[in-house]
């Protein structure tokens, strides 16, 4: 049984990848042109339609079986797509395979069976956003705590449906944290901790050979953690400009290699670390719990997921910067 406040949300923003002999257009609309050998001259929203069901045929089959992992499609009114709004969503069911593992019952744990050969499933929704004229679009996941089958399902669509032979390679795909819950996030949280890392030579540090023989270099790492504080991150111009003209070993703070903030949300007690001047190595998950509906065996409402989907899309497109302030 999945918690319903571990389930969450993760972006990814991916860009289509021509190689370097093809000279024409690099656009979703002609990869799917490509992909459903349409008419250079179809309408937009009749060319969706096929790809949509291109996507169906691709990906609803039997279970599809990566590494460890299997999944497929839930094709039941749950997946569908919007033309207009250039995106596909739906369900899939999968998780790790059974193989090595059995069941029994709580009640008899003499009667019981493998799994080998079955797949242990959970439910992931997903959202793909491609726009017809452009080659980028981005890519929302569903998962749980425990490890998902998201870099599964990413890397069969981006082999099976993106890349075309011999003029596109797999897209390539970074994660992404849209600027609005990095702003929702900072407006309800406290600062947790703030650690300045440098990685040092030991002669840096002690010349003498009894020191530097021992090992080559070193990790430093100067932590300050406020106690019994409550402070937010409207107080860091006036802490961080003290705190940079600290030194060690004649280095000051702000010139330390990695300089990162962990802030904590006040509301859900969830941590997240950024880097002074922005997004850090944090993940880009947005955990769903009272955002939309989510039973109590961590199931989402998958419908209302769609729609804070759709708000979340438009939130990320309002953030992309417009031809003039490129």
């Amino acid at each position: 049984m999945n918690k319903p406040e571990n389930v969450r949300l993760e972006v990814f923003k991916f860009n289509l990848s021509p190689r370097r002999q093809y000279n024409g257009t690099n656009t979703f609309r002609e990869v799917f042109i490509r992909k459903t050998e349409s008419t250079e001259n179809i309408d937009n929203q009749t060319l969706f339609t096929n790809f949509f069901q291109h996507f169906i045929q691709t990906v609803d089959t039997e279970y599809q079986v990566l590494r460890n992992k299997a999944f497929t499609l839930i094709n039941d009114g749950q997946t569908n797509f919007n033309s207009s709004n250039n995106t596909i969503f739906g369900v899939l069911e999968g998780g790790p395979l059974g193989e090595g593992k059995t069941r029994r019952r709580l009640s008899n744990k003499s009667d019981g069976n493998t799994l080998d050969g079955n797949v242990i499933n959970d439910k992931y929704f997903f959202y793909i956003y491609m726009p017809l004229d452009d080659s980028s679009g981005y890519i929302m996941f569903q998962i749980y705590q425990q490890d998902s089958i998201r870099y599964e399902f990413l890397n069969f669509i981006f082999k099976e449906i993106f890349r075309i032979e011999p003029d596109f390679n797999m897209p390539n795909y970074d994660p992404y944290f849209p600027q609005s819950i990095i702003d929702e996030f900072k407006s309800s949280a406290k600062v947790k901790e703030i650690k300045f890392t440098e990685t040092v030579l030991s002669q840096q540090i002690d010349e003498a050979a009894s020191f530097t023989s021992i090992n080559e270099s070193y990790k430093i790492e100067v932590k300050v953690t406020p106690v019994r504080s409550n402070f937010g991150t409207q107080m860091l111009d006036t802490i961080l400009p003290p705190l940079f003209r600290k030194s060690f070993n004649n280095t000051n703070l702000s010139d330390f290699d990695n300089k990162k903030i962990v802030l904590q949300n006040r509301t859900t007690r969830r941590n997240a670390t950024f880097d002074m001047d922005g997004v850090g190595d944090i993940m880009p998950r947005i955990y769903l719990y009272n955002r939309i509906n989510i039973n109590a065996f961590g199931i989402p409402d998958f419908r209302e997921l769609k729609n804070y989907c759709d708000e979340l899309l438009r939130n990320i497109l309002d953030e992309e910067p417009t031809v003039d302030e490129i």
